[in-house]
């Protein structure tokens, strides 16, 4: 039996998540308001709620949230607070014109409009970055492994080896350069015109347009 007046309910209130498994599957989290230890189903506000799409970030277990009530038996949470400045995420502390959402595995989102630039950081040091400045450059990053990509350049560098693997690869540019002590191939290599200071092989089959 529900003892709290109407007029309790329609204020805001504070209250503790305490389950976040809705058993009808709408969302909701089930909250335990802080006045008056008072437990009930409540459903998330969130930008953006339709027929199996929108936004989705639920409050964990044990999250403080803000509870509204449309009337007495209509809760809202309308957001998550932190409970204490030590429980804020170091991304979390102001810094003008930047802004970031970080996941409890440790997975970091930062968005900077005064560069501007985007980045998206997993735990494990996996890192993408977006960055507007100096012309635009696009780069992934794993420790010493990285891929860049700018307005005229797309640069891999590796520590160890690079694979590609397809049915064709198809290279067309003006030259291609090879630097490297040795270069291998398996299978045959054909082409138009080969010019070289000097050839060694095992076997040699002259044909049209050979000097033997």
């Amino acid at each position: 039996m529900n003892t709290h007046s109407t007029g309790q309910l329609q204020a805001l209130q504070i209250a503790q998540v305490i389950d976040n498994q809705d058993p009808d599957r709408r969302g909701r989290v089930k909250v335990r308001m802080q006045a008056s230890s008072l437990e009930l189903w409540a459903s998330v506000v969130v930008p953006s709620a339709g027929q199996d799409y929108g936004t989705s970030f639920l409050p964990r277990l044990d999250e403080i949230v803000v509870v509204s009530f449309i009337s007495h038996d209509v809760p809202m949470v309308l957001g998550s607070v932190w409970q204490g400045a030590e429980s804020q995420p170091e991304v979390a502390t102001p810094v003008e014109e930047k802004y970031a959402v970080k996941t409890p595995s440790g997975t970091v989102f930062e968005f900077s409009d005064e560069e501007p630039k985007a980045s998206l950081t997993t735990r494990s040091g996996y890192n993408i970055t977006i960055d507007e400045s100096s012309g635009g450059e696009i780069r992934i990053e794993r420790g010493t492994q990285t891929v860049t990509l700018s307005t005229s350049s797309i640069d891999i560098d590796s520590s160890g080896p690079v694979n590609i693997n397809a049915a064709t690869v198809n290279v067309s540019a003006s030259m291609v350069q090879v630097d490297a002590g040795m270069s291998k191939f398996s299978g045959v290599v054909q082409c138009d015109t080969i010019i070289a200071t000097s050839v060694v092989g095992t076997t040699y089959t002259p044909g049209a347009g050979n000097i033997w």
